[in-house]
């Protein structure tokens, strides 16, 4: 075997021998790629990708970073309307005290009070509605004093069911000339787990 391709080469022409050489050249590469370098491209692009969605994160994590400042702002800002808005809705504790100042509010007004009675809490969520039945005597000018002041508490208090009705002859005073009956309603913050004292209502 090793003669007859001494005497191929020595019988072939250099030029066959120059294309044949570079054909065997070219498979050898050829046969190289395809064995090596077609997994390692393969196995780039795949890099390539994963890299690229990295980049896509990064740009994600980045763009939330930049928003950052004005998102803590913004919680601090609402943090801040939620302190301000709980001012309003009174602990349970405090309720006790902001009846006594709706009723001293009235009698200071020139009303008195036949019925002030708080009647039962009912939960709606985080907060509970305490509803107060009020029956009081006086004159238009000052119940609506009355009502202008409750509505500038400091506490929450809203008035419902107002019915006025004029009192009889023999009833009226140079005081008194109607009787009102109304239902105030004042709204009590929940501390989470705390309780007003009935169940929850929907």
């Amino acid at each position: 075997m090793a003669l007859d391709l001494k005497s191929f080469f020595a019988n072939t022409p250099p030029k066959k021998l120059y294309i044949l050489g570079g054909v065997l050249t070219i498979a050898v590469v050829a046969l190289y790629g395809w064995l090596l370098m077609w997994p390692l491209w393969g196995e780039m692009n795949t890099q390539d990708a994963s890299l690229q969605k990295l980049k896509t994160e990064v740009a994600k994590q980045q763009e939330i970073a930049a928003k950052m400042p004005k998102l803590n702002a913004e919680i601090k800002n609402l943090e801040k309307q939620l302190d301000a808005a709980l001012v309003k809705l009174p602990e349970e504790k405090d309720i006790p005290k902001l009846l006594t100042q709706v009723n001293t509010l009235g009698q200071r007004m020139g009303l008195e009070f036949l019925l002030f009675r708080p009647g039962t809490p009912v939960k709606k969520g985080f907060y509970a509605e305490m509803p107060i039945d009020m029956r009081v005597e006086g004159m238009y000018h000052t119940l609506g004093g009355f009502l202008d002041q409750v509505s500038k508490l400091e506490r929450i208090v809203n008035v419902s069911d107002l019915r006025i009705t004029p009192l009889s002859a023999q009833s009226q005073r140079p005081d008194r000339a109607i009787v009102s009956e109304l239902k105030a309603t004042t709204y009590t913050f929940l501390e989470k787990g705390g309780s007003a004292g009935a169940p929850e209502k929907k």
